[in-house]
């Protein structure tokens, strides 16, 4: 058994065992040779998004009886009394026709209020949560926060600073208009 199998068999179970293997990324070229595909950063940041989506998100989603792109529609929604199409489309990071079809579906279940501005059929609606809406909402955030502050606790202070400002730096990079080279 190689060192590759045996890091894939064997679960660590602490920190410093998270740490043991070298970092690919530590002495990285600008060409990128000793990446394996296992090590594009993409393929890392998508299969923790799965995992954490599997171990956290889906637990209360469907507790809730709602889709995780529901939930996050829902719950960006909370964030403001009333916010437009566009600005939703932006704050939930989905699909605009994805969007529409969750907000007609969360509206069918009365869980949101959907205006036309006069003149403005589509580019002009607003959306906001219903009484029953912020009801489901204010029923489920203590626990969704308690869950991912579970997760995030599994981290030291130093891990949790370091893991917050580098994924913050790489959604600004992601959004900035110029392109990576």
């Amino acid at each position: 058994m190689n060192a590759r199998t045996t890091s894939r068999t064997k679960k660590p179970t602490t920190t410093d065992e998270l740490d043991t293997p070298a970092s690919p990324w530590k002495d990285l070229s600008a060409d990128g040779h000793q990446l394996r595909v296992d090590d594009f950063i993409t393929t890392r940041v998508v299969r923790l998004g799965i995992m954490l989506r599997k171990k956290i998100t889906q637990r209360y989603v469907t507790s809730l009886g709602l889709t995780e792109p529901q939930w996050r529609i829902l719950s960006v929604m909370a964030e403001s009394p009333q916010m437009s199409m566009t600005q939703l489309v932006t704050e939930a990071v989905i699909d605009k026709a994805l969007v529409s079809r969750i907000l007609r579906q969360l509206e069918e279940r009365g869980l949101v209020k959907l205006q036309s501005e006069p003149n403005a059929p589509r580019k002009g609606l607003q959306c906001m949560l219903s009484a029953k809406g912020r009801t489901l909402y204010e029923k489920a955030i203590p626990e969704v926060r308690r869950q991912q502050a579970a997760m995030i606790l599994q981290m030291s202070p130093k891990e949790r600073d370091v893991t917050y400002h580098a994924l913050k730096k790489l959604y600004a990079l992601c959004s900035a208009d110029t392109s990576v080279s």
